[in-house]
């Protein structure tokens, strides 16, 4: 019965043109080279594609020839300002002043209401000593809140919480944990 659903869903999707990852931007060479004696050949399948009517080309006349311009299609269509430079990282100055700790602990610097759990939801996982640091961390825009769990070697302290987000006002943004 397996064999039989695998064998007909393999004939539907050759029959259908599934599975080949399409023919856009190829050429068909047997159709360039086929007459009109070969009336017998099946014409080739049309596709609905995303093609500008001739009211949203732009024609420009090539001498001979009227070559056809869509208008509106990828990067060609985007109007950006010359001083704009796509970039929409933040970043952050993190400073651990000396003696937030006083023993051996770890802190995880990730997205506000994440799991600390998931390395990706994370911007800074490190060891701290009472010595305190300081680093610069990058985060996209979008990801504006943050929160820093400090937690002990030894489970009898509880981890300490702190939570940070983008100040708009400021050209630079500096976290100063305490």
């Amino acid at each position: 019965m397996n064999k039989l659903i695998i064998t007909l869903m393999t004939l539907v999707l050759t029959a259908c043109g599934g599975g080949s990852g399409g023919s856009e931007g190829q050429s068909n060479p047997s159709a360039a080279t086929s007459s009109s004696s070969n009336a017998a050949a099946p014409a080739p399948a049309t596709t609905s594609t995303s093609t500008p009517t001739t009211a949203e080309q732009d024609t420009t006349d090539t001498g001979d020839t009227v070559v056809a311009q869509p208008q509106g299609e990828g990067m060609d269509s985007m109007d950006v300002d010359v001083a704009f430079d796509f970039r929409s990282n933040v970043a952050v100055e993190v400073t651990l002043s000396e003696n937030v700790v006083s023993e051996r602990a770890f802190i995880n610097i990730c997205k506000q209401g994440e799991s600390i759990t998931n390395a990706d939801n994370c911007f800074l996982r490190a060891p701290l000593d009472s010595n305190g640091f300081t680093t610069q961390i990058q985060l996209p825009h979008a990801d504006q809140k943050l929160k820093a769990e400090i937690w002990f070697y030894s489970t009898s302290k509880e981890p300490l919480v702190y939570n940070w987000e983008v100040d708009a006002s400021q050209q630079t943004q500096t976290w100063v944990i305490n």
